[in-house]
């Protein structure tokens, strides 16, 4: 199922962190989160020029790269150029993903493609966070189920990987 709209949560304009940003990195980071582009696990490809005169103030492949890199400096975005990959860290838990069964499966299929290992930690970290605050979500059900290798690697203390001796 394709996407076709984003979640912009209105509780956005009340957190301080987003209020010290320029009104030029919330249309960075909304031409992101909601690019036809995004995967599911909030992973998008790393081609500055797509995003090149989507404004006036994002008129070259450069000036996006630098607002991409001062959104990764204040961690709202996770940065691989070598992998081509970049992360909206917060989509998973944001878009609600681990709420919906189906939603789970469409990210964990995503999940699965993610060729930055600095990504996937992120994502990993991201999924850790979730599971503390979100416990009761449906979608860790399917991750276990689907996935298990991937809850003995974010809680090998809950999870240990079994012993093959």
């Amino acid at each position: 199922m394709a996407r076709e709209y984003a979640r912009y949560l209105t509780r956005t304009h009340r957190d301080d962190d987003w209020r010290q940003l320029s009104s030029l990195h919330h249309d960075a980071y909304m031409a992101l989160a909601s690019s036809a582009d995004i995967s599911w696990c909030g992973v998008v490809p790393y081609v500055p020029a797509r995003y090149a005169g989507f404004s006036t103030d994002l008129s070259t492949s450069k000036r996006v790269e630098k607002v991409w890199q001062e959104l990764a400096d204040r961690d709202y975005l996770i940065l691989d150029q070598t992998e081509g990959e970049l992360l909206v860290r917060t989509f998973i838990r944001h878009d609600n993903l681990l709420a919906k069964p189906n939603l789970t499966k469409a990210m964990l299929t995503a999940y699965r493609k993610v060729r930055s290992c600095r990504i996937i930690a992120a994502i990993n970290g991201e999924l850790a966070k979730l599971q503390h605050d979100l416990p009761k979500l449906s979608g860790w059900a399917v991750i276990a189920e689907q996935f298990p290798e991937l809850f003995t690697e974010l809680f090998p203390e809950q999870f240990p990987k079994p012993f093959k001796g």
